[in-house]
This record gives C-alpha cells, sequence and structure tokens, in this order.
C-alpha cells in the first residue's frame, strides 16, 4: 500500500500541465524513480538521485536523457534506493574529474544494507573523451570481504543522424573470477525526447535480449517526466520491466 499511494504521488506530478521549454543550460539535477515488473507493479525499486555539474550542461546538445554524458564536465553525484520487497536499502556516492584534455578519473561507493547483512562496493575508473560524443574506459570493482574483485573495459559513443537524432552505442567488458561478462546496448533517438533500442547480455552460464523503449516529456526548463519500458526476450520472467519517473534540472 505504501509504494502504491507514493506512486499515486509521483503519477500527479506527471500530471502537471506542460509549459514552453527553452533548453535552458543547468548545473543540477535530481530525480525520483519508480521501477517494476508490471506483473508485481507494487513491489518494485524507489531511487532518488542528485547530481552537480561545475559548469552549465547545454540540454540543446543531443538527447535529453544523455546531456550530462554529452557534457563530458567534471560532477559529483549521491543516489538512494529503496527495495521493501527484498529488504534491501543502498546509499552511493561517485564523481568524475574530467582533465582539460578530456582525460577523466571517476571514483563510485556504495553502502548495501539488506536485512540484518551490510556491505560496501567501491569502484574505480579513468579513461578518455575521443571525441565530443564518445569515451573509452577502463575500471576495477572491490568491496567487502565476501565481495570477489572484478574489473574491465568499455567504449560508448553517440553517433548523430540527419534525419533522426542520432544512437547511442555501448559495450562493456567485465572479467570476473567466475566468469567473463559482456554488454551490447544499442539505443535509437528518434527525436530528442524518445528512443527504442536493443540490449544485449552475456554473464557465461546464460545470455538474454532487451528491447526496450523510453520518453522523456518536457514540462518545462525545470521539469520533466521520464517513462521506459523494456522486456527479457527468451526468458522466464513474465510481464515487463516498467519505469516512471520526475527529473528537475535548473
Amino acid at each position: 500500500m505504501k509504494n502504491v499511494t507514493a506512486l499515486a504521488l509521483l503519477l500527479g506530478f506527471v500530471g502537471l500541465p506542460a509549459v514552453a521549454a527553452q533548453d535552458a543550460a543547468f548545473q543540477h539535477e535530481a530525480g525520483l524513480s519508480y521501477n517494476a515488473n508490471s506483473e508485481e507493479f507494487g513491489d518494485g525499486i524507489w531511487n532518488a538521485k542528485y547530481r552537480y555539474y561545475v559548469s552549465p550542461v547545454d540540454q540543446a546538445n543531443g538527447p535529453y536523457a544523455l546531456n550530462g554524458f554529452l557534457a563530458q564536465k567534471s560532477n559529483v553525484g549521491a543516489n538512494y534506493s529503496m527495495f521493501d520487497a527484498a529488504d534491501v536499502d543502498t546509499l552511493g556516492f561517485d564523481g568524475t574529474y574530467v582533465f582539460d584534455s578530456k582525460w577523466f578519473v571517476g571514483g563510485q561507493f556504495q553502502r548495501v544494507e539488506f536485512g540484518n547483512n551490510s556491505g560496501s562496493v567501491y569502484k574505480l575508473d579513468g579513461g578518455y573523451f575521443f571525441n565530443d560524443s564518445s569515451k573509452v574506459a577502463a575500471f576495477y570493482i572491490d568491496g567487502s570481504d565476501d565481495f570477489e574483485s572484478q574489473y574491465g573495459a568499455e567504449v560508448r559513443s553517440f553517433i548523430d543522424f540527419e534525419t533522426t537524432t542520432g544512437i547511442d552505442l555501448g559495450a562493456s567488458w567485465t572479467h570476473t573470477d567466475a566468469d567473463d561478462l559482456i554488454n551490447i546496448n544499442a539505443d535509437w533517438y528518434v527525436t530528442k525526447a524518445w528512443s527504442v533500442g536493443l540490449g544485449y547480455a552475456d554473464v557465461g552460464s546464460d545470455d538474454a535480449f532487451m528491447v526496450k523503449t523510453a520518453y522523456w516529456l518536457r514540462m518545462s526548463d525545470a521539469f520533466s517526466a521520464t517513462f521506459d519500458l523494456s522486456k527479457n526476450l527468451d526468458s522466464d520472467a513474465d510481464g515487463y520491466n516498467v519505469g516512471l519517473g520526475v527529473v528537475g534540472r535548473f
């Protein structure tokens, strides 16, 4: 009931009337989202987040969902997620420093509380923005005593199109003691607000394909609503993964 009431309030914000948006620059971004499977929609995950960019981010640069990535600016952030159905709470902090040369370094820390247990995970990464819309990076992940360390590499690039906004391509490789993990992602932005995409994940013992779509509804320069829908193919799981959110930028 608590999740349903909070979700109703979130949808109430989405229902506010829209006003003209002028794509004003921003340095602060805060958001609240809810993600769940359509078959058990009341047992989803709440996530609150905040990010500060050291210099203004241009909302006219590419799709709205990718403004932060395309800005290539130093930033710091915090997030909190709550999954009541599994009794899991997560608090995290992260930051990235981008040098004038377009090399960057970053770090992330997550504290996880699950039932009467707890643990910590941290991630260190570094890489290079090799053009205005692309990066390559390497990372290392470790944590509490029972956490197995991991390392890997990733590449991401947004390609502009003439007739539509463009396509966001990404791939990552992660080495663990058990298996090597592969993730590949492609999101085609039909407009600055709407995307459709495909994803592929190989975890060694199994693999899966995903189809997805997302929409960024601009209510004003300072306020937007976000929607996303995805489906794992060749999966025993029923239903669709649904996400609803609100984002404030100023």
